[in-house]
């Protein structure tokens, strides 16, 4: 009996793989299959060439103690790289930095794009001047944004200063100082990059059917009943998105605090991403430059897939 079966099975999987192949060979034949195919090839190489090869060939750089003059002579030195890391005085220093960096960040432009996203979904006339002039930051160039504000908040001639001194109110180091410097800068970067999320969100809410809110009105619900019972939780999706890049953009800065202050004053605003600058372009210890990097991807990714996880809503309209 045990035969007769294992007969039957053998018999199932050959018809399987025989009508697997017919079906291979017909859709060859097809020419939208080498439409697809010449469409996706170009695809695939690109991802291949920019994405996934660099992120192979670093894994095998991090185990390496790269040779810079002599690729071909570097050591094998196993997880030494991620050992040296972490013994490194100021690593710690920038995953806590840029960890308050992003926290900040998530404080700054969550609850106020979302505002204003909402205030700019019920104007009727001049939406898209609104949100043209809001969005004007974003496409300034991120250096020259830095060197404005520190010239602005220059301590002793920055014109920032100058105003709180004319209104006779109490002055600020700004970015001289150790306990402001941080929550400066993430100020900064969150008003250059406001306008981002805000017109991501203002696209959300304006999906939002209307039919909703006008029955909300007619059962006597107010404005804030109607945010809050409606829009809020059909915003779940767009709000993932939101969260989600925000996350990655905020835990992968560089550019506002080492323009701005070079991470300081002392290392107040030293973050991770010049960590591995440092170690790659000033030290040229590639092979720790790579296994930092390494685990700022495996950080992110963690990060990216928890809030899916917790965040995404489980219904669709």
């Amino acid at each position: 009996m045990t035969t007769v079966h294992i007969d039957n099975w053998k018999e199932s999987i050959a018809r399987m793989r025989n009508l697997a192949a017919a079906s291979g060979r017909w859709a060859v034949r097809k020419p939208q299959f080498w439409f697809g195919a010449s469409i996706i090839l170009p695809t695939l190489i690109w991802y291949w060439m920019f994405s996934f090869r660099p992120i192979l060939n670093a894994l095998r750089l991090a185990l390496v103690q790269y040779r810079i003059l002599n690729p071909a002579a570097s050591k094998f030195v196993g997880l030494d790289n991620f050992y040296q890391l972490f013994e490194h005085p100021l690593f710690f220093v920038s995953v806590r930095n840029t960890l308050v960096w992003a926290l900040l960040a998530f404080i700054f432009i969550l609850p106020l794009s979302l505002f204003i996203a909402t205030c700019l979904a019920n104007v009727r006339r001049g939406r898209n001047t609104y949100q043209a002039l809001i969005f004007v930051p974003v496409v300034v160039s991120l250096v020259a944004v830095s060197l404005l504000f520190r010239m602005l908040m220059d301590p002793e001639v920055g014109m920032f200063n100058q105003i709180l001194r004319a209104l006779y109110l109490p002055e600020s180091r700004w970015l001289a100082g150790s306990a402001s410097a941080l929550p400066t800068i993430v100020a900064v970067g969150s008003w250059k990059g406001l306008g981002f999320y805000v017109v991501i969100l203002t696209a959300g809410i304006l999906h939002i059917p209307e039919e909703l809110y006008d029955a909300a009105l007619v059962d006597g619900a107010n404005e804030w009943q109607r945010f809050w019972r409606i829009t809020l939780p059909l915003l779940g999706h767009t709000l993932l998105l939101v969260t989600v890049l925000l996350a990655i953009g905020t835990l992968q800065e560089f550019t506002f605090p080492f323009v701005m202050t070079r991470g300081g004053p002392g290392d107040a605003t030293y973050v991770y991403n010049m960590l591995i600058y440092s170690e790659a372009f000033e030290d040229l210890r590639f092979g720790t430059a790579t296994a930092a990097a390494l685990l700022q991807f495996a950080l992110i990714l963690f990060i990216s897939l928890l809030q899916i996880r917790l965040l995404r809503p489980t219904w669709s309209y």
